[in-house]
């Protein structure tokens, strides 16, 4: 477990140094671009057993997740990560759900 979260705050720090704008209405790049996939795969289905998968969740759900999380409500080793990373803590509301729609669109 320490391993993965070495490996993803390793990705984190060095894909930040990346700029990119996109528009919050392009769920599918906001969700590579935002780094999404370091940890939660680049379908929504995670490469490690302790990041949950996002594809096929509900919209609001994963919204309400990502808004807690940024808030500090969620305090586990793992959302401490996402806490930490300024492209994250970074995002609005917009891109949130758009991303979170992507998330509910995907098949398999």
């Amino acid at each position: 477990m320490k391993r993965t979260a070495l490996i993803c705050a390793a990705a984190f720090l060095i894909l930040s140094m990346v700029g990119l704008t996109v528009s919050a209405q392009d769920g599918a790049t906001l969700y590579v671009h935002k780094f999404c996939t370091t940890c939660h795969g680049q379908n929504g289905i995670s490469m490690a057993p302790n990041y949950p998968n996002l594809a096929r969740q509900n919209e609001r759900y994963l919204f309400n997740q990502v808004k807690d999380i940024i808030a500090k409500k969620r305090t586990n080793k793992l959302t401490i990560l996402m806490t930490e990373h300024p492209v994250v803590v970074g995002i609005n509301d917009e891109e949130i759900a758009a991303i979170a729609a992507h998330m509910n669109r995907i098949k398999k």
